[in-house]
């Protein structure tokens, strides 16, 4: 099947013609399945996600007969998929965002490279970057989120010095915010 403008997939979605719901799975299930399988979930999981992103963009059809798309269709599909996954993420497995890490970034007057404008989507890639740093740097990001004095923090970890811990606290802030620009769903924010 020929290459189909974002104009002609939204007219083949207002008349429920078959044949570009198929160009749809064939050109862009595949990045939201790639989330889905990056962050916890399976295949089912994916298929079902995206099942339901069509359905709101049907409705969306249906509600507002004059809607036009503000971005490609690919970003506006994976855009409202990753937004379900994160729901069920969520509600479902009831993974919720660590309290103490909440309003971290501005305790620790941490930058992120380019603003974000989805929370739920900073907040799950902020979490699950974290977990990928030295557990050391957990440690200490963690403590400074709860105001605890560098004195305390060497003394808490048994490092030398107070000094110590401002000098790996500024590393372990840097290397986060490296990690979160090599993220791929960061990226994907920043793509088209």
């Amino acid at each position: 099947m020929k290459r189909l403008l974002d104009e002609e997939i939204i007219l083949g979605l207002r008349k429920r013609d078959n044949r570009v719901l198929q160009y749809i799975y064939k050109n862009s299930f595949n990045p939201v399945k790639q989330l889905i399988l990056n962050n916890t979930g399976s295949d089912s999981d994916a298929e079902d996600i995206f099942q339901e992103a069509l359905i709101i963009v049907f409705k969306k059809l249906k509600e507002e007969p004059d809607f036009e798309l503000s971005s490609a269709f690919n970003t506006y599909i994976y855009s409202i998929s990753r937004l379900l996954w994160l729901k069920h993420l969520r509600q479902i497995r009831k993974i919720e965002i660590d309290p103490l890490n909440r309003d971290m970034e501005e305790r620790i007057e941490f930058e992120e490279p380019l603003p974000v404008q989805d929370k739920d989507l900073r907040m799950a890639i902020y979490q699950r970057t974290l977990l990928k740093i030295p557990e050391d740097c957990q440690k200490i990001l963690r403590l400074t989120a709860q105001d605890i004095t560098s004195k305390e923090i060497a003394r808490q970890l048994g490092f030398r010095s107070e000094g110590y811990v401002r000098k790996r606290r500024h590393f372990c802030k840097e290397f986060l915010i490296n990690k979160i620009k090599e993220d791929p769903d960061y990226q994907a924010m920043f793509e088209d």
